[in-house]
């Protein structure tokens, strides 16, 4: 072998080595880092409001498609919701969203729908907000996630009578 190839391996060899040595650092500086949870970012107004929604009852039971992040499995009975009312009880973020609820009679289905009623501006402040505080827990050796809530809760009651008029979809 030439002594071209002989330096040219050499140099390889320790190219390698030294980039073995960077992973290693690497995965011992990220492994000391602990996992914090969640943080939440942006301006919030929670709010709790009732919507109300009249359905008229039938042979079939009306629909209510869940969504995941509801949290609720279960249609829950009140005595308080008024007879033929699915009532929505949401727990919402004001300065970003604005609930609503309707009863589709052709589809036999309730749907539940959140606007978004924030602005730019808003926006960029809450990405902005994340920014730093991603940046912030890193220095401190910590790793977070970061989230702006719209809706915190939601509750899907109907009067006892009601019960089997509607059903809960996943």
């Amino acid at each position: 072998m030439s002594k071209k190839y002989k330096i040219l391996t050499v140099i390889f060899c320790i190219g390698v080595m030294i980039c073995g040595l960077g992973i290693g650092i690497g995965f011992l500086e990220f492994s000391s880092f602990t996992y914090e949870g969640m943080q939440t970012v942006g301006r919030t107004d929670m709010k709790t409001r009732d919507i109300d929604v009249a359905f008229e009852p039938g042979d079939e039971p009306y629909r209510i498609w869940r969504q995941r992040e509801w949290g609720q499995k279960e249609i829950k009975t009140d005595s308080s919701v008024p007879l033929n009312h699915v009532r929505f009880r949401v727990t919402y973020n004001a300065e970003r969203v604005t609930p609503s609820a309707y009863l589709d009679e052709e589809e036999k289905e309730f749907h539940f729908m959140a606007r978004w009623s924030g602005n730019d501006v808003y926006d960029m402040e809450a990405m902005m907000e994340a920014k730093d505080v991603i940046l912030q827990n890193i220095k401190e050796r910590k790793l977070v996630s970061v989230d702006v809530v719209n809706i915190e809760e939601i509750v899907i009651l109907v009067n006892p009578e009601n019960e089997k008029d509607v059903e809960l979809i996943y």
